[in-house]
């Protein structure tokens, strides 16, 4: 009886599949913004609406781009939250750091605001070489200050910032992602404070 289920034991055991772990990243800028001296917008408040961008940046899985032309997933990493969620809960962050207003809320808020702060992801994901050899990320977002009263546009502008990655694999790549969206926030920051001037 002990040997039967001994046997048992091993040829279930050795049934069993095993997966390799997913990997999780978040997307999660470095910079800083610092409050700005602009005075002009102190006494508005923004709305920051959510992210307009391409479905496949509304899901957790991590696409990457081959020759400009082909799109895969990578596998065995995957994004903690989708890319849309997560740069409009940085866009939130940067503005409200950025001290330009007297009330920043975000889209899901019922208040009405003065301002609405409407942005287009256009490009946000990692290109690996036709030999795997380099790879950069590439973020352009396409941003719109609007009169919310009036519902025009105040005014208008598209960020680009392309950075090289270090390593050739998808770490490097958030790495890389992180980098540019930090950078993107930067300048979307002085944009804003030129507006409000």
């Amino acid at each position: 009886m002990r040997n039967l289920l001994l046997l048992s034991f091993l040829i279930f055991s050795g049934c069993s599949v095993t997966h390799a772990p997913i990997a999780e990243y978040r997307i999660a800028p470095t910079t800083h913004i610092l409050p700005l001296n602009a005075q002009m917008c102190k006494d508005k408040s923004l709305k920051v609406a959510q992210v307009f961008s391409s479905t496949s940046l509304m899901s957790q899985k991590m696409k990457y781009a081959q020759d400009d032309y082909k799109e895969f997933s990578f596998s065995e990493s995957e994004w903690a939250a989708s890319p849309n969620k997560a740069i409009t809960k940085e866009l939130v962050k940067s503005v409200r750091g950025s001290e330009l207003f007297s009330n920043v809320t975000s889209f899901k808020s019922r208040s009405r605001s003065d301002l609405i702060l409407e942005t287009s992801v256009e490009d946000f994901i990692q290109y690996f070489s036709a030999n795997n050899e380099k790879s950069y990320v590439n973020v352009v977002m396409s941003m719109a200050l609007i009169d919310a009263k009036s519902s025009k546009s105040i005014e208008t502008k598209t960020f680009t910032k392309k950075v090289d990655v270090e390593f050739i694999n998808a770490y490097g790549g958030v790495d890389a992602l992180n980098s540019a969206l930090g950078s993107v926030l930067l300048e979307h920051s002085k944009w804003l404070e030129s507006i409000c001037k």
